[in-house]
């Protein structure tokens, strides 16, 4: 029987062993960290990492360990080490409550949403493990992941993803040299840890402390150095069988062992060998030709031997390895023909058990490529579903690799070009589908056809679509009508899209598919919100009750979306939108939440004001931000640079719009919007025309979206300015396809159109009207207001000034003072005296020079750029005036010109 020899104390590594006790001492302080020990195998990444969770147990810090394994799945080192932490009610909180879904999959295989346009889910892991330990672990935690140069490419992702830690987070993970050390080495913050061979002098302390400080002989020494080429483990394995000659080689040592052992020993031994790190005694009968009684006495030689070791873990004893090289040098000294058949044996009892992805290694090894593929196109589809796509990716390579046989081929090519549209590849996944589909034929060569039909709907390439549908040849398959519809959609034809869509509906109908007739009816919906908003209701809700008689989460969520968006556009109450937030909450799909904050932003601003509005689309930022979803990062930027306008911070809003990453037609439109709002905050409606206009053609034109309420705002504004007819020609063509804000804003033009040509009554009538549409968006009709009560005022209609006074009050409370100031400008060119606070205060610097409020009110236009008249009319007062005023401030500043002023508003106005 061997004798176990370890070193009591880690030698060689006190460098290393400084820089992890820091990484802990701070962690336990609330730092954190993450590191990764890199060596080969024997270096002792395992002793390092033992030391860690030594020093953290000491700190009071939590330790959870996981362990990466071939053919052990995706995800297998972090589900080991933080399974059962899910079941902590300390991460059932609000913070974790949107990363359940992703954190559930670890146990369960199913997970969020997967797709164009949506997280990458191995962010959304790391994410959701960073919130999970933070709860479950308040104290202080260690994630320990090992051996992480055997895991898959979304486990190193996830831990990428994870090494920004966090506060009270140290990640510690080993892996040997290679690909996966490449990558995890590229994440940023991450400390790298690179262990090399022990020298002599290394080599002997080691021995050393093997022997309670009795220290080895020169001629031992060197031995031992050149054999184990200065690897603990193989010094520390050479040093087990005292009295004997030090072998040459690790590997002869094994094989001194296995040449000790009985024939049925040695062949369960090798069985296990191939089986893998984690070999499962269960299964080691059929594999080594052994009876149930002989693979115990078997086993039982192996650990005599020290050839293998058992270990307490998940309830039951299991087998392990000593050490990776140990099992290697077992691997190596079988023959090729010995391996193939134990690895054709092997794959079957894997197989059976359900343990695919490495069953379907051991099928390719044993040269059955088929059984091979076939086990490995199964799990990549289980892989994809669960938003694994970099493991379906492997999978789907070494599918290949195996060479499958028609029709296997092109199920593996149908899941590749899959595979590749969801990760954002999309015109890759054309170009390899048309170089393969002319090799494709019969019903095969059709679904193919549709799925490329499909990925050239994701990659925009409208006409690409119509063509694979054409060529897919299967006119009344649910699939090639939806498909055409979208196709057409995208390309702009929306009523050509419409008419598809109908027969799409009626179709999947016909043919009870109940996935192709939500996306139907999706298509259907957004081909009628510019012109039957009641009628796109409709669409959707049919959409969700479908998905939800059928279990469609994703596509449910996507119809509840569409018609909280409904809502939200049309009504005072939004139940619906609120319903898809929370469910997009619980089952883990972060991209659309983040879009429903979007839409609740807006719902805000309308409502309760720029406060309101920019918390909301604050948190959409944020999400988008951390998930790395660029373009929802964009518009979530768009929408707070909106509520930083409406506010009046012009400053703040550009600058974030600056940070604007994409700006496409649709973001240059939203941007322009947003800029026109805070104009109309200003008061100056020539700048918010000038702003609107710049891309409203393209707003009108682009039918893609639906028309949202600063589209009301430029109506309204060009009525005021020059009657707005053009304006008004444009929105009218589908009255049923204009939002309630956008009708309000038709009241008021009518009101201002009907106060000019004298019909007094009707004017106020319209007003009323226009209020009343606007119901609850009380900030939204304080800003227009200016507008309609300012021609009130001048031509002389309704009675503005009771209303005035009311936004006053209200802006006041609010502390909007760039909106008072409006209001108190109008009322006094209504000639009623304004009450309350004054509002505006003149900084230290110019009230000790004698700058007056009005000064200071016409001090800061001129800073804006704005000439004499542009100030006159937006302050409602004469040109003379402001010119006094511009004289006054030049006297009192000391500035010899106009441009100086700039400086003085620039240095005192913000």
């Amino acid at each position: 029987m061997q004798t176990v020899v370890r070193s009591p104390v880690l030698v060689g590594r006190a460098a290393e062993l400084a820089e992890v006790r820091r990484l802990v001492a701070a962690t336990a302080a609330g730092g954190g960290g993450s590191v990764a020990v890199v060596g080969e195998a024997g270096i002792g990444k395992t002793r390092l990492l033992d030391e860690i969770a030594s020093a953290a147990a000491t700190a009071g810090l939590t330790v959870l360990t996981g362990r990466a394994v071939p053919g052990g799945g995706v995800f297998r080192p972090l589900a080991e080490a933080v399974l059962p932490r899910l079941d902590d009610p300390a991460g059932d909180g609000d913070a974790v409550r949107p990363y359940r879904a992703a954190l559930e999959r670890l146990r369960s295989g199913t997970g969020p949403e997967s797709g164009p346009g949506a997280p990458d889910q191995a962010v959304v892991l790391g994410e959701g493990l960073r919130r999970l330990l933070r709860a479950t672990a308040p104290g202080g935690c260690v994630l320990r992941l090992e051996d992480l140069h055997w895991a898959d490419r979304d486990t190193l992702a996830t831990v990428a993803s994870l090494t920004g830690a966090g506060p009270g987070l140290l990640v510690a993970v080993s892996c040997r040299p290679g690909p996966a050390a490449t990558r995890l080495a590229a994440a940023p913050g991450l400390r790298v840890l690179p262990l090399r061979p022990l020298d002599p002098a290394g080599v002997a302390a080691l021995v050393a402390a093997c022997r309670d400080g009795t220290p080895p002989s020169d001629d031992e020494v060197a031995a031992l150095h050149a054999r184990s080429e200065g690897l603990p483990f193989v010094v520390e394995e050479m040093l087990a069988a005292p009295g004997r000659a030090v072998p040459p080689t690790f590997a002869a040592l094994v094989e001194g062992r296995l040449d000790a052992l009985a024939p049925a020993a040695r062949r369960a031994v090798e069985a296990a060998a191939v089986l893998g790190p984690a070999p499962d005694w269960q299964v080691l009968g059929p594999v080594a030709g052994l009876g149930e009684d002989e693979v115990g006495e078997a086993l039982r030689g192996g650990v005599r031997e020290g050839l293998l070791a058992r270990e307490a873990g998940s309830g039951r004893a299991e087998l392990r390895w000593p050490h990776a090289l140990t099992r290697e040098a077992v691997l190596a000294a079988l023959l090729p023909p010995e391996r193939a058949r134990l690895a054709a044996r092997a794959a079957e009892a894997l197989a059976a058990a359900g343990a695919g992805p490495a069953a379907a290694a051991l099928f390719a090894e044993a040269g059955r490529p088929d059984r091979a593929a076939g086990l490995y196109l199964r799990e990549a589809r289980a892989e994809a579903a669960r938003g694994a796509l970099r493991a379906a990716a492997d999978h789907l390579d070494a599918a290949e690799r195996a060479g499958p046989g028609p029709p296997l081929d092109t199920e593996v090519l149908r899941e590749r070009i899959r595979v590749l549209t969801l990760t954002g590849r999309a015109h890759e996944a054309l170009d390899l589908g048309a170089a393969r589909l002319p090799g494709v034929t019969g019903d095969r060569h059709a679904d193919l056809c549709l799925d490329l039909a499909r990925t050239a709907v994701v990659a925009g390439r409208w006409a690409v679509a119509d063509d694979f549908v054409e060529r897919a040849g299967r006119p009344d398959d649910p699939r090639s009508a939806v498909l055409r519809a979208d196709a057409a959609f995208g390309a702009g034809r929306v009523d050509e899209a419409a008419d598809l869509a109908a027969r799409a509906v009626e179709r999947a109908e016909a043919a009870a598919a109940p996935e192709s007739l939500c996306e139907a009816l999706g298509v259907l919906a957004r081909t009628r919100w510019r012109t039957d908003l009641a009628a796109t209701s409709a669409a959707f809700r049919r959409a969700a009750q479908v998905a939800a008689e059928h279990g469609l989460v994703p596509w449910r969520v996507t119809a509840l979306f569409g018609a909280g968006m409904m809502e939200a556009l049309d009504g005072d109450e939004h139940p619906t939108l609120e319903l898809a937030r929370s469910l997009t909450r619980d089952v883990g799909m972060l991209a659309h939440l983040a879009s429903a904050e979007i839409i609740l932003a807006d719902v805000a601003l309308m409502t309760d004001g720029p406060a309101a509005g920019e918390a909301h689309s604050r948190r959409a930022l944020d999400t988008a931000l951390r998930l790395h979803l660029p373009a929802l990062a964009d518009i979530g930027r768009i929408q707070t640079a909106a509520a930083l306008a409406a506010r009046g911070d012009a400053v703040g809003a550009e600058a974030l719009l600056a940070e604007v990453l994409e700006p496409s037609p649709g973001n240059r439109a939203t941007m322009a919007l947003a800029r026109g709002v805070g104009a109309l905050v200003e008061h100056d409606l020539p700048r918010a025309a000038r702003e609107f206009d710049a891309e409203i053609d393209r707003v009108l034109e682009h039918r893609a979206t639906p028309l949202l309420a600063p589209v009301g705002a430029w109506l309204l504004v060009h009525a005021v300015l020059d009657g707005g007819e053009r304006a008004r020609a444009q929105l009218t063509t589908h009255p049923s396809g204009l939002s309630r804000s956008i009708r309000a804003a038709l009241a008021y033009a009518d009101a201002v159109a009907a106060g000019r040509a004298g019909r007094a009554a009707e004017a106020a009538r319209a007003r009323a009207r226009g209020d009343e549409l606007l119901g609850r968006r009380a900030w939204w009709r304080r800003l227009l207001h200016p507008m309609v009560l300012g021609c009130a005022v001048r031509d002389g209609w309704d009675d503005p000034v009771p209303l005035l006074r009311a936004d006053l009050a209200a802006h006041e409370a609010a502390g909007a003072e760039l909106q008072a100031r409006t209001c108190r400008d109008l009322l006094r060119a209504a000639g009623a005296p304004t009450r309350g606070r004054h509002g505006t205060t003149v900084p230290a610097g110019l009230r000790e020079k004698g700058v007056t409020r009005r000064e200071y009110e016409v001090l800061a236009l001129v800073g804006r750029g704005l000439t004499n008249p542009e100030i006159a009319q937006r302050l409602v007062l004469s040109r003379r005036t402001v010119e006094t005023h511009v004289a006054n401030l030049l006297a009192k500043t000391g500035a010899a010109r106009r441009t100086e002023l700039h400086r003085w508003a620039g240095g005192q106005t913000r």
